[in-house]
């Protein structure tokens, strides 16, 4: 699982000590089982304990580390991968459940939009697969706890649904330090008027995002406007408060890094310079304006829905714009 670590993590330097603490303790209690003057090694360990040892990692990076250590812990983590991811992702990805969530959503609305369906049945499906996906997290991944990862695909599904959730943390935490940084477009205003209004926590803005992103993939209006019907108006204004940052402030080439804008595609190499200068080089997706809509739509705010009648492409024209940050 070579995976990079750049997330931000819930678990603070005092969790962190304990864990290395019972991992220290388990280590001690296998000690005293063999008494005997032969220097044991980590390889020598039970399956048992190394496991726990895994599951008590802080990161991804952490266990690729350790899976390079020996073929016998290459191969526990291998029929353990989803236990241990599950262990060890949802405390080092910031607001799991809600990043869960979106990428169980994700992978069931793919299948949906794979067949030609009319409307009324794939609406009932989206409304099945968000009740799906809700059941899941909240049943607590217990099937990871006890699942076996025995074959090549199995492992490969784990692989690809972690490379998900770490790629969804990412963007999550780029967006967070976006705000936090006071990031805006070139000559664009500051953020004080939108702190005015409400200033959610760090937890809250990642929440609202994700929530985003499941509007976004569920393409159409009117199963996104069934979901913001069920949320209290509390939450929906948190997603407002984000929806209104990458509408109206945020820098064009950091939504197309978060996966709000793309770029758009010269169709010719002949183009007059001053006529590519008054162009849009970018666009807000359809399935995101759609969601932006929808959100301000139930809260009653004109402000984002006139912006982009405004401006249709969502584009400020600063594509070339190098902000403080270039990374996720």
């Amino acid at each position: 699982m070579d995976l990079p670590d750049n997330t931000s993590t819930t678990s603070s330097s005092s969790s962190s000590r304990s864990t290395v603490s019972d991992v220290a303790e388990s280590l001690s209690s296998v000690a005293l089982l063999h008494p005997n003057n032969e220097q044991k090694t980590m390889t020598g360990f039970p399956p048992e304990i190394i496991l726990q040892i895994y599951r008590h990692l802080n990161s991804a990076s952490d266990i690729t580390a350790l899976n390079s250590t020996s073929r016998r812990y290459n191969s526990i983590w291998r029929i353990n991968a989803a236990s241990i991811s599950a262990a060890v992702l949802s405390r080092s990805i910031d607001c799991y459940n809600s990043a869960f969530e979106l990428f169980e959503i994700e992978e069931r609305v793919k299948q949906i939009y794979c067949i030609i369906l009319p409307q009324s049945a794939v609406l009932k499906r989206l409304r099945l697969a968000q009740k799906q996906a809700q059941d899941v997290v909240r049943q607590g991944r217990r099937n990871d706890r006890c699942d076996h990862t025995s074959s090549d695909i199995l492992y490969r599904g784990v692989l690809y649904r972690n490379e998900e959730l770490l790629s969804a943390a990412r963007c999550a935490s780029y967006l967070l330090r976006l705000i936090e940084d006071r990031v805006v477009y070139t000559g664009g205003t500051s953020l004080d008027e939108l702190d005015r209004e409400i200033t959610p926590s760090s937890h809250h803005i990642i929440v609202a995002f994700h929530e985003l992103m499941i509007l976004i993939r569920l393409r159409l209006l009117e199963a996104m406007q069934a979901r913001l019907k069920n949320m209290r108006k509390e939450k929906i204004r948190k997603m407002l408060y984000v929806a209104t940052y990458l509408v109206r402030d945020c820098p064009d080439k950091k939504k197309i890094r978060l996966g709000i804008s793309r770029e758009k595609i010269r169709r010719s190499s002949m183009v007059d310079d001053m006529d590519l200068a008054f162009r849009p080089r970018c666009y807000v997706i359809v399935h995101a304006r759609r969601a932006f809509f929808a959100i301000a739509d139930a809260v009653g705010e004109a402000r984002i829905p006139n912006y982009l009648l405004d401006n249709r492409s969502g584009c400020h024209g600063d594509c070339e714009d190098i902000g403080k940050i270039e990374g996720m």
